[in-house]
């Protein structure tokens, strides 16, 4: 039992060395969130990639491809639930049964074909060309 409370003995040593500056620099962080929070001119609300061009989307797209396809797929499925009332899954499902199968790399591809051939256009015009084929 003497080398348990050894061992406790070191534990609650090192918890009381350590413990102070955790909670100093807890004490200091939370000073830190007081400051009043000033947004730069023009970075206001949530980004929407449905408004982007398409030529900066393709740019997007060649720097960071699966992020760039993933963030228009997620904006597409929450416009076309919108627009449909029915999540896109379901949509999906609907058109498979008339045509090829959509899969997460179709869709991606078409967006981004549309955007490649559209430059001029926005992101919501892929989409809207999308939800055409889908019909």
């Amino acid at each position: 039992m003497k080398n348990g409370s050894c061992c406790m003995n070191v534990l609650n040593r090192n918890f009381r060395r350590h413990a102070l500056p955790a909670f100093a620099l807890l004490l200091s962080a939370g000073g830190a969130s007081a400051e009043k929070l000033v947004m730069p001119k023009g970075m206001g609300g949530v980004p929407d990639i449905g408004a982007i061009p398409c030529e900066v989307y393709s740019e997007m797209v060649r720097i960071a491809p699966l992020g760039s396809r993933h963030s228009l797929i997620t904006w597409s499925a929450g416009y076309l639930q919108a627009v449909t009332g029915k999540p896109l899954q379901e949509v999906v499902n609907a058109a498979d049964r008339t045509g090829p199968a959509w899969t997460y790399a179709r869709l991606g591809d078409e967006l981004t074909a549309f955007c490649k051939s559209n430059p001029k256009a926005l992101t919501r015009d892929a989409v809207l060309s999308v939800a055409r084929a889908l019909e």
